[in-house]
C-alpha cells in the first residue's frame, strides 16, 4: 500500500504521542498536585485567614496533618521540618471550598511577626495523585488600625481611619453627602459594611467597602425600610442586620418592630432573608459567639436576652430590662450582661453573667453596692472581663472609669481612671494589648466652661499601661485588624 506524504506525517505523530504516554507511564506522575494560588503573600493581618488553592480536589483527610503554619527563625527557614512541634507553631481550624483549603488560627497572628507556611509533601488528590513537593511562603502581619465616624459636631458623619501608631495617617475612606449611621468591620479587616441614609426616601441601606480595592457595592435594597447595624459573623461570609418596615403605605399603621435580617456573601449577588422563620422572634444589637454558632439579641416581646444557637435551633431566653443583649464569653459558654435597678432617687445598673449550658445565674457585681456597673467585655482569651464602673460613694465619678474584673473571684483593679473623663464604646484588638475607647472630656470636671465636651478616641496599652489620643471630635470607633 502506497502512503502519501501526510499519512506518513500523521502516522509519525501517533508513534510520538504513543511513545510519550508509554514513557510517562514507565516513569511515573513527575509533577504531581499543584498549588494554583496562596495567600497571604506579602503582608497580612492580625485576623488574616490561610488560603491554599490546589489544582484538583484533594482528599480532604490528607492535608491537614501536612499544613503546618509557624513563626521560623533565620535557622529554621531553610530547613527541613519533620513531623515534632515548631516552637511559635500555630494552630487553628479548617474548612474546604471545592479544592480550596483555608486555615483560620485560633489565636491573633502577632503584628509585626513573619509567619511561615509550609505544606509538606505527600497530601492526595481525589484521583491518587499526590503532592511531591515542599510548599513554603511567608508573609508579615501589618499592626491594626482604628475606624470611627467623624466629625461629631456636625453633619454628614463619615468614615475615616487613622493608624494608632501614626494619627497623622487618618484618611477618609467614604464621602456620603447623607451619612453614615453605623458600621461594621470584616474579621479579616479588608472590608467594611456601613449603613448610609437615603436623604430622598427617608431609608437606610446596607453598603459594602472593599478597603484593599475601593469598590463600593450596595447589598440591600431596602424600599420603604430602615436597615442598619451590620454585624459580620466571624468567618466574614454572613452579615447580620436590623430592619425596620416603616409601612408608609399602610394607614393607620405605624412602623414595624426592629427584626434581625441574614445578608449571605457567598452568593453573587449577596442574598437576603430574616434570621428567624418565626415573624414573632424580635430583636436588636445582634452579637455573635467567637464561632459563629450562636448570637444574643435583645427581645423585647420577651423582654429578655434571646440567645440562639444555630447548631439545634434551640432559643434560651434570659429575663433582663435593661435593654442590653449581652456579651459571650469567646469560648461561647457565658454571657454577661447588665441589669437595672430602680431605687427612689435614681436609676443604677449591675453585671450578671449567666451559663449558658447550666442556665446558673451570677452576679458579678452587688446591686446594693455603692458602684454603677455599665458595660462588660470579655478579654480575647476570655480570662478577665473590662467593665465601665461609676462610683456613687466619697469615691464618686460623674463619668464612667474602665476596671478589670476576674469574672471567677470577682476582684476587681482601676484600668483607666481620670475622673476628667467619661470612657466608653470600648474594645480589645484581636491580639488583647490594646484597648480602643471612645472618651467624653468633662467640661465640669477639668473646671474649663469653654470645653464642648466632644468625643475623642483613644487607645490604652495593656502591656505599657499608656494611652495614646488618636482623635478629637470623633467616635464610635472600631479596629481595622
Amino acid at each position: 500500500m502506497h502512503l502519501s506524504r501526510f499519512d506518513r506525517f500523521v502516522f509519525l505523530v501517533i508513534l510520538l504521542l504513543l511513545g510519550t504516554i508509554g514513557l510517562t507511564i514507565l516513569l511515573g506522575d513527575r509533577v504531581g498536585v499543584t498549588l494554583e494560588r496562596v495567600g497571604p503573600l506579602g503582608t497580612a493581618r492580625a485576623t488574616s485567614t490561610i488560603v491554599i488553592q490546589f489544582s484538583e480536589n484533594m482528599n480532604r483527610d490528607t492535608v491537614p496533618a501536612r499544613l503546618r503554619v509557624a513563626q521560623l527563625s533565620p535557622e529554621q527557614a531553610d530547613q527541613p521540618i519533620g513531623e515534632e512541634s515548631l516552637e511559635g507553631e500555630v494552630f487553628g481550624t479548617v474548612s474546604w471550598n471545592g479544592s480550596t483549603i483555608s486555615f483560620r488560627p485560633s489565636e491573633a497572628l502577632d503584628p509585626g511577626a513573619t509567619y511561615t507556611v509550609i505544606l509538606q509533601p505527600g497530601a492526595e488528590s481525589e484521583n491518587g495523585r499526590k503532592v511531591l513537593s515542599e510548599y513554603r511562603f511567608s508573609f508579615n502581619v501589618r499592626s491594626p488600625r482604628i475606624a470611627y465616624l467623624a466629625p461629631a459636631n456636625s453633619v454628614p458623619y463619615n468614615l475615616w481611619i487613622a493608624d494608632p501608631a501614626d494619627p497623622t495617617s487618618v484618611q477618609q475612606i467614604t464621602a456620603s453627602p447623607s451619612g453614615i449611621y453605623d458600621y461594621g468591620i470584616s474579621p479579616d479587616g479588608t472590608k467594611i459594611a456601613f449603613s448610609e441614609r437615603n436623604s430622598n426616601s427617608g431609608t437606610n441601606d446596607i453598603k459594602l467597602l472593599d478597603l484593599e480595592s475601593g469598590t463600593l457595592e450596595q447589598l440591600t435594597n431596602c424600599v420603604d425600610a430602615e436597615c442598619k447595624t451590620p454585624v459580620f459573623r466571624p468567618d466574614g461570609q454572613v452579615i447580620a442586620y436590623e430592619r425596620i418596615d416603616l409601612n408608609s403605605d399602610l394607614s393607620n399603621v405605624g412602623a414595624s418592630p426592629t427584626r434581625i435580617w441574614l445578608l449571605d456573601l457567598s452568593t453573587r449577588p449577596a442574598t437576603t432573608r430574616p434570621m428567624f422563620e418565626d415573624s414573632q422572634l424580635l430583636g436588636y444589637y445582634l452579637r455573635w459567639s467567637q464561632n459563629g454558632s450562636r448570637v444574643s439579641v435583645f427581645d423585647y416581646a420577651s423582654q429578655g436576652i434571646l440567645v440562639y444557637d444555630f447548631t439545634d435551633q434551640s432559643t434560651v431566653i434570659i429575663p433582663s430590662q435593661y435593654g442590653n443583649p449581652g456579651e459571650i464569653s469567646p469560648d461561647g459558654t457565658r454571657i454577661v450582661f447588665p441589669e437595672i435597678q430602680l431605687s427612689e432617687n435614681q436609676a443604677t445598673s449591675y453585671l450578671q453573667m449567666v451559663d449558658l449550658s447550666t442556665q446558673e445565674l451570677i452576679r458579678l457585681s452587688n446591686p446594693d453596692d455603692p458602684v454603677d456597673d455599665d458595660v462588660g467585655i470579655w478579654s480575647p482569651d476570655g480570662t478577665y472581663l473590662v467593665i465601665g464602673r461609676r462610683y456613687l460613694d466619697e469615691r464618686y465619678t460623674r463619668g464612667r472609669q474602665l476596671f478589670k474584673l476576674n469574672p471567677d473571684d470577682l476582684s476587681s483593679e482601676p484600668l483607666v481612671f481620670d475622673d476628667k473623663y467619661t470612657n466608653g464604646v470600648f474594645s480589645f484588638d484581636p491580639t488583647g494589648t490594646q484597648l480602643l475607647i471612645q472618651r467624653f472630656p468633662d467640661p465640669i470636671a477639668m473646671d474649663d466652661p469653654n470645653n464642648m465636651g466632644l468625643p475623642e478616641v483613644w487607645v490604652y496599652n495593656m502591656e505599657t499601661q499608656s494611652l495614646v489620643k488618636v482623635a478629637d471630635n470623633a467616635f464610635f470607633p472600631r479596629w481595622v485588624p
